[in-house]
Order: structure tokens, then C-alpha cells, then sequence
């Protein structure tokens, strides 16, 4: 049953990728797509020469769930759960790992389908930080550099967990915690760089306040761990300040969709 459903965690990442990659590559051959209505010089609808730009834009958006979905079941995993209930919390990380293993892989897609979308990128530029200013795109920078650094962060906390053994479960679970640089790096990188953020204009509230959820439940992971018995008082000294950025992080988050501002952060 538990392999069953982590198959179904492929299953259901493919066919959401061909299902968006279907509706985005109709809409971009008749020029109605954000790609094709924002670089309307480009051509876009020439499905040929940029057949791989719907690609990248179906396995990232897929891929930006997916590791939402990943986080979430991190988040809820503990201590408590695994002595309450042994079962379901097998089953959860089960699902945790073939999730975030499912990412790796829309990861791999999304930058392959980066380098072949006619627009002048390489290898060079989807894993050399900077490298995107030479196709004459120096705005991209930013988006680009946060994509790549989310991918080394990604490719290197995520083996880890296959190594406990050797590293140890303590070193592994500090470094397990950098899987939110990746995931929150990846936001950033969708903010600055996804056409369809810029064009579809409920993407960006919804976006934001889907943060909501996971920083109310890492509010209360952290906040379990701070008044352990075991907490060492410099360690809960940082939870709590864990604690209060992510507070500050939900108020703030309320404040720009309830303004109206959360298209501060410009798509290039």
C-alpha cells in the first residue's frame, strides 16, 4: 500500500506536468500565452524553435508545488507523531521522501528545458551564477542567481538523509533544515522570473498566502522543540527567533495582499 502511493506521487507529478505543458504549449502556438503576450517580438508561437519554454514552465510550476507539498509533510513529521502513531508516521515520510525526490526531478527537467528554450541560455547559465548577463539579459540576474544557488542547496541537503548513518542523525537533521533556503529561494526565483506571476494577476496573492500555513507550522515545530526539557538555552534563544521572524513574516504577508502590493517584487 505504501509503495502504491508513493508510485501515485510520480503518477500524479507527470500527469500534472503534461497537463499544464499541453494547455501552455496550445496557448503559446496561438500567441495567447503569457510567454508569447509578454515577448511578443520573440515569436513565441513559432513551437519549433521554443518548443521547450512550455516545458520549463510546466515541470517549475509543478515542481514549486511539489516542493510546497514536501515542506508541508517535513513540517508535520515529529517526534510526538512517530510514538503516537508508528503507522501513519511511516506512511507521511514515505510520501516526504518520494515527494522531494519527485522535486529533484522536475528540478533536473525545468533546467534542461532552461538551456534548450531558444532564448540564448546554456549550461553555463542555468548553473554558473552571473553567466545569464551575457545573453544580454542582465535583469535576470537576481532571478536566475536564486534559482541556481535553490539547486545547489537542493543537491546537497537532499542526498543526507541516505547518510545518516555515517554523518550522524543530529548532523543530518541540522542540515535537513536547509531544504527551506531551497524551498524559499525557489519563491523567490518564481516571483522574479515567472511570466505567468506577472500575467495572471491572482497568482501572486495566492502565492503569498500559501506561505501562511507553512510558517503557522513552523511556528509550532519550532516552538514544540523550544520547550523540550532537553533545549539548550543558547538553541532555544534561536528557535524563539525563529519563532518571532515567522510571526512577523505572517503579519507582513497580510499586510501586502490586503494592500494590494504583492507585485513589489518586479517579473523581469
Amino acid at each position: 500500500m505504501v509503495a502504491l502511493r508513493c508510485r501515485g506521487v510520480v503518477v500524479s507529478a507527470v500527469v500534472a506536468t503534461a497537463g499544464i505543458y499541453g494547455w501552455t504549449l496550445d496557448l503559446q502556438a496561438h500567441g495567447r500565452s503569457a510567454a508569447a503576450l509578454n515577448m511578443s517580438d520573440m515569436g513565441m508561437s513559432d513551437i519549433g524553435k521554443y518548443w521547450s519554454f512550455p516545458v520549463l514552465q510546466a515541470s517549475g510550476l509543478v515542481g514549486l508545488i511539489f516542493a510546497y507539498v514536501s515542506v508541508v509533510l517535513g513540517l508535520q513529521q515529529s517526534g510526538r507523531m512517530a510514538r503516537r502513531s508508528p503507522t501513519t508516521y511511516r506512511l507521511i515520510n514515505q510520501i516526504h521522501r518520494q515527494t522531494s525526490l519527485t522535486v529533484i526531478g522536475l528540478v533536473l527537467v525545468h533546467m534542461t528545458a532552461t538551456v534548450y528554450d531558444a532564448m540564448g541560455n546554456s549550461w553555463q547559465t542555468v548553473l554558473v551564477p552571473g553567466a545569464v548577463a551575457a545573453t544580454g539579459w542582465p535583469e535576470a540576474v537576481w532571478g536566475f542567481n536564486a534559482g541556481i544557488v535553490a539547486f545547489y542547496t537542493l543537491l546537497l541537503v537532499a542526498p543526507t538523509f541516505y547518510f545518516r548513518s555515517t554523518i550522524g542523525v543530529r548532523r543530518w537533521r541540522f542540515l535537513h533544515r536547509f531544504v527551506l533556503v531551497f524551498y524559499g529561494l525557489s519563491v523567490w526565483h518564481t516571483l522574479i522570473l515567472g511570466l505567468d506571476v506577472s500575467y495572471y494577476a491572482w497568482i501572486r496573492p495566492t502565492l503569498w498566502l500559501a506561505q501562511i500555513p507553512l510558517l503557522a507550522m513552523l511556528i509550532a515545530r519550532v516552538r514544540g522543540v523550544a520547550h523540550s526539557r532537553t533545549a539548550r538555552p543558547i538553541a532555544a534563544g534561536g528557535r524563539y527567533s525563529v519563532i518571532a521572524v515567522s510571526g512577523a513574516a505572517i503579519v507582513a504577508v497580510l499586510l501586502i495582499v490586503a494592500t494590494g502590493n504583492s507585485g513589489f517584487i518586479h517579473t523581469v
